[in-house]
């Protein structure tokens, strides 16, 4: 027993050296998407420094450590409304829920996180200052997980959610996923181990009208985007080279000639707009 003892004392010695570990390359921190996994919305695990992932429970759990949430003895209901970074207009609002399913069954939670980032002027090149309007950015996390208890022990969970980020013209989804599990043990439970995986999931990207570029077409009154008009040279060049090939198979080579100088104007047009 004294063993048992001196290696959870160990243990502990280099969970508290090594509290967390980080995934990913922190050269590429500034192409992360999703930022806003990283921010805890709830007040009472915040205040600890997330220093509670052993031994949290409760709908706060899906946080820290979503094997916490197996320790929900009845119905457990959070609200949190938060300023964050006074004067910048960003502002925190979630809601959590979570219900034991029976004597012996686990627990279910769900959770909702939303920032607004307030209201921001619209620049463009040829106005920078502003003045043609305003957006509104804003982005949304939803948290579905599910905990057991498997002895007295052992508690697990995990977590599924649904991540969202748009703008007034651009928007990007994902989905990650979290697992966790806590060890209790001791005459008084006294210690307490916890190990979580979070935010794993496939890259992000934006997409809408927001990411194309708009310009001129030389000679005409109206607008187009770059990629509509990539989109039909190429569709001219596809039909080209299939003509081309006819025409070849037929040998009328005067037509295959002017066809091929086409051709090339149409490329080195599309190099121009690129």
């Amino acid at each position: 027993m004294n063993k048992i003892y001196k290696l959870l004392i160990i243990g502990l010695v280099f969970t508290l050296m090594y509290g967390e570990a980080y995934a990913g390359n922190k050269d590429r921190a500034g192409e992360a998407g999703a930022s806003q996994l990283l921010i805890n919305p709830w007040a009472r695990s915040n205040g600890l420094a997330r220093a509670n992932s052993a031994y949290v429970m409760g709908i706060e759990s899906q946080f820290l450590n979503v094997a916490g949430l197996a320790r929900t003895r009845k119905t457990d209901i959070i609200f949190s409304n938060t300023t964050w970074l006074k004067g910048s207009g960003t502002n925190i609002a979630a809601f959590g829920v979570a219900q034991k399913l029976g004597e012996n069954g686990g627990v279910i939670g769900l959770s909702v996180m939303t920032i607004s980032y307030g209201e921001i002027d619209i620049t463009t090149v040829d106005q920078p200052e502003g003045g043609i309007g305003t957006f509104s950015p804003s982005a949304s996390n939803i948290n579905l997980s599910y905990a057991k208890k498997f002895s007295n022990s052992i508690y697990g969970g995990v977590n599924i959610k649904m991540i969202s980020e748009s703008t007034s013209d651009t928007k990007a989804s994902s989905v990650a996923i979290d697992a966790g599990i806590q060890y209790i043990t001791g005459k008084d439970e006294q210690i307490n181990f916890g190990v979580s995986l979070k935010n794993v999931g496939p890259n992000m990207q934006f997409t809408g009208d927001g990411l194309s570029f708009r310009g001129f077409v030389p000679g005409q009154n109206n607008a187009m985007t770059v990629w509509m008009m990539q989109l039909v040279l190429l569709l001219l060049l596809v039909f080209l080279v299939e003509f081309l090939s006819e025409l070849h198979s037929k040998k009328v080579k005067k037509v295959d000639l002017a066809l091929i100088m086409l051709t090339k104007h149409l490329i080195l047009l599309q190099d121009h707009i690129v």
